[in-house]
Parts: C-alpha cells; sequence; structure tokens
C-alpha cells in the first residue's frame, strides 16, 4: 500500500513527496500560461494542501499572472530546469504539482479538463470528463 505520493525533477537534484493520496483537484488545464511553460497543449496538475507537501533540493520560482487575473508562482528545478510544482495566490495553502513528474504518474486520473476556450486545435481531449472554459466549480 502506498502512504505517500513522490517525485522529482529530470537530473534527480529536486525530490518531494505528498501524504495527499486522494486529492480533489486532478484536472488538465489547456491555459496559455501552461502551454507555454510546458511547451504542450496542457499541464496535469494534481492539487494538494501545502501542508501535506515537502520538497528537497534547490528549486526556482517564476511569477506570472495566471488565468483568474490572481498570481501563480511556479517552481523549477535550479540545475535542470524541469517545471514541478505551482502555487497559485487564488488557491492559499494549494500545491499544484505536475501529475508527469510523478514517480509513478499513472496512479494520476483527470476529472476535468480546464481552460478548454484555450485549448488547441490538434488537441485530442478525453470525451468523459468534464470540459470547463475557465476554472471548475469549486466542490463543497
Amino acid at each position: 500500500m502506498i502512504d505517500v505520493l513522490e517525485g522529482g525533477c529530470f537530473c534527480g537534484k529536486v525530490r518531494y513527496k505528498t501524504s495527499c493520496l486522494d486529492s480533489a483537484f486532478k484536472v488538465n488545464c489547456h491555459c496559455r500560461n501552461c502551454q507555454k511553460l510546458s511547451g504542450a497543449a496542457y499541464i496535469s496538475l494534481l492539487g494538494v494542501p501545502e501542508n501535506s507537501f515537502s520538497v528537497t533540493g534547490e528549486v526556482t520560482c517564476f511569477e506570472t499572472t495566471g488565468g483568474s487575473g490572481k498570481k501563480m508562482r511556479t517552481f523549477f528545478c535550479a540545475s535542470c530546469n524541469s517545471r514541478l510544482y505551482g502555487k497559485p495566490e487564488i488557491g492559499p495553502g494549494l500545491v499544484l504539482i505536475g501529475a508527469a513528474t510523478l514517480d509513478r504518474p499513472e496512479l494520476y486520473r483527470p476529472t476535468a479538463d480546464m481552460f478548454v476556450k484555450n485549448a488547441l486545435p490538434w488537441d485530442s481531449m478525453d470525451d468523459t470528463i468534464p470540459k470547463f472554459d475557465a476554472f471548475p466549480p469549486r466542490r463543497s
């Protein structure tokens, strides 16, 4: 049985782990910022509480304005520049892990696509999960 999810950067100098095994926030983000940060059609994000998340190794931070109009801080390995996680001002206490950086990315299952208004025309999305032009509605 798994009691933590772990992951890290390409070169292995930065490692992270979270004890949050069942996140309610598992989305594929198609916003232009995520496209440009990743060089891909979208980034798969796993949202976990900041108090369940720890990181070792040197990271750098890039700050931008997200689709919400609020700041988004994105963290990269200081050595290989792999994008690892972000901290959105719109979600205090939330860490958004790049799901593909998990050691076991096959454990990730997205529950929604967001910012589909910015989806690239050649991006084939999963028709079985909900689509949102911007943010998905918050669950209570």
